[in-house]
Formats: C-alpha cells, sequence, structure tokens
C-alpha cells in the first residue's frame, strides 16, 4: 500500500475539527447500528424464509462495516487526543491490529480466505441486484490491490495481541510519525465509507422490491 505524507503534526485547530468529525461520526453510525437491530428484531416475525434471509444478511454485513468503520475513527481520534509518547505508541499499535483484523474480516489476505469473508457475502447478497454489479466490482479490484500489497503490520499484530515483549519495546519506544499514522488509515477509511453507502442503497432496493410485491398482491 503507498502511502504519501508530509511528517506535519496538525494543529490544535485540526485536532479540534477532527475530534469533532469523529464525533458526529461515531454518534451517527453508533444510532445507525440501533436501528439495524430494531428493524432485525421485526424481520423475525416474517412469515417469508426468503426476505429474512436476505435482511439477515444486510444486517450483519451492515453491522460488520459500521463497527469496524467507528473503531478506527474511535482510535485515531484517541491517537490525535494523546498528550504523552508512551500513551501514542500504546494507540498506535492497537489501531494496527484493528487494521488488520477489520481486513482480514472484510477481504482477507489470500485467495483461500476469500469465502469466509463479509466482502464475499455482500457479492454473493448484491448478485441478487444486478444495478449494483459494477461498484462492487469497483470494491473488489481496489481490496485485492490492498490485499497484495501490503503485510497489514502482521508483526506488530502479532505483538500487540500476544505481548511480545521484545517487539513491543522496539515499537513503543521508536519515534512516532503521526502523518504517516493518520495516512495509514485512510484507505480502509474510504472503502468502509464507500461499503456502507452501497449497503444503504441495497437496502433501499430490498425495501422497494418489497413494496412493489405487496401492492402486486394487493391489486
Amino acid at each position: 500500500m503507498d502511502v504519501y505524507y508530509n511528517n506535519k503534526e496538525l494543529s490544535a485547530q485540526e485536532r479540534m475539527d477532527f475530534c469533532a468529525m469523529a464525533d458526529d461520526t461515531i454518534y451517527s453510525f453508533s444510532e445507525s447500528i440501533d436501528g439495524v437491530h430494531e428493524i432485525a428484531e421485526n424481520i423475525a416475525l416474517s412469515k417469508s424464509e426468503g426476505f429474512k434471509r436476505i435482511m439477515s444478511e444486510l444486517i450483519d454485513v451492515s453491522t460488520f462495516i459500521s463497527y469496524s468503520y467507528c473503531d478506527i475513527i474511535v482510535l485515531t481520534k484517541l491517537f490525535l487526543s494523546a498528550t504523552n509518547h508512551y500513551e501514542r505508541a500504546f494507540l498506535r499499535g492497537k489501531l494496527k491490529v484493528l487494521l488488520n483484523e477489520s481486513f482480514k474480516k472484510l477481504y482477507g489476505y489470500t485467495e483461500k480466505s476469500r469465502r469466509n469473508t463479509y466482502f464475499f457475502r455482500l457479492k454473493e447478497l448484491s448478485a441478487k441486484f444486478p444495478q449494483f454489479t459494477d461498484r462492487v466490482n469497483v470494491f473488489s479490484t481496489e481490496l485485492n490491490e490492498l490485499s497484495i500489497r501490503e503485510s497489514w503490520w502482521k508483526d506488530e499484530r502479532d505483538a500487540e495481541v500476544h505481548i511480545d515483549i521484545k517487539i513491543l519495546y522496539r515499537t513503543r519506544h521508536e519515534r512516532i510519525n503521526e502523518s504517516k499514522v493518520v495516512m495509514e488509515t485512510i484507505p480502509l477509511i474510504d472503502i468502509f465509507n464507500g461499503l456502507n453507502m452501497l449497503m444503504n442503497d441495497i437496502s433501499e432496493s430490498v425495501a422497494k422490491h418489497i413494496e412493489i410485491q405487496l401492492n402486486e398482491r394487493k391489486g
């Protein structure tokens, strides 16, 4: 993954602006998650098994995208708000774990693992709605390029998760480049944001399809 950064520290105002944007995003997405699961409770009462299967997939994939997106925003906000080196190094490590795990669950790092990912489930779901094929294909290309161009900090992820003291000592004490850390989050943030918009559009198509069917039955 080619990441371009300018070694710039954010100004106090830029930091405040990012934190305000992060707060708005977190609030919006957390409300969305709650709303989706209220819908899920109602769907469980439906007698249509086909409808329930489609909506269950929509809810699962949408919830994964929302949690991953929000968690990345939260950790990035905390990293930018941290006031001492150890705290920033700790949060940088946890952010790399999150980026690694989120990408693994979303798309995976090998062809063999793809069938067990959320993107594979999204592709299966979107196949029922051909109008979204082109958009899904664009995401597929972008994700594939990311998967083969970057290790996604596997060593750092393993050290953080399994508390490998030798690696942690090195990573916790090395110089922190704020610009680099933030820029490394952007590709996945952009992907999750785009996927969230796609899921919203698919959900609207499902709702319209159901409305048409109900009107036909009434007619």
